[in-house]
């Protein structure tokens, strides 16, 4: 362990959520190249010669539900960093900043998870869970630096 590790685990936990996520999120996108080439249904007419296969104007559903869940996980892996990072700066709550990581993490595996799934309602519930998450944290993390 390094000295940040063992002073500042909050640090620790928030690397790993979004190392984590970026993780899943560049599989995602592995996943919809491999659908496209499995099915041999390309967008791009010269992956289409190149790997042998279809031309299409419009992905298969396969592909662009993975496509969906891959973009959906990018824009809002981009938000949770910014606020865990002013979180992080703002020097808020460790424990609440570990529970908060926790609670997004969950959230996105559950929202993944339906989308690839077909499960609307599951979907919903879990991208609203990560809403408020990352809401809650923003709140936090502002009124410990107007406080501070």
């Amino acid at each position: 362990m390094n000295e940040y590790s063992v002073h500042y685990p909050l640090l620790t936990i928030f690397g790993l959520a979004v190392l984590f996520l970026g993780l899943k999120a560049l599989v995602l996108g592995a996943a919809t190249a491999a659908t496209r080439g499995r099915i041999k249904q390309f967008i791009n007419a010269e992956d289409a010669a190149w790997l042998k296969g279809t031309h299409v104007e419009l992905d298969s559903e396969a592909v662009a539900r993975i496509g969906r869940a891959h973009r959906n996980d990018l824009e809002n892996l981009l938000v949770f960093a910014i606020a865990g990072a002013i979180y992080l700066a703002a020097g808020a709550s460790e424990i609440a900043g570990i529970i908060y990581s926790g609670f997004y993490v969950v959230a996105r595996l559950l929202h993944t998870f339906a989308y690839l799934s077909g499960r609307p309602l599951l979907r919903r519930n879990a991208y609203t869970l990560g809403f408020f998450v990352i809401a809650v944290m923003a709140v936090h993390a502002a009124v410990v630096l107007i406080i501070n």
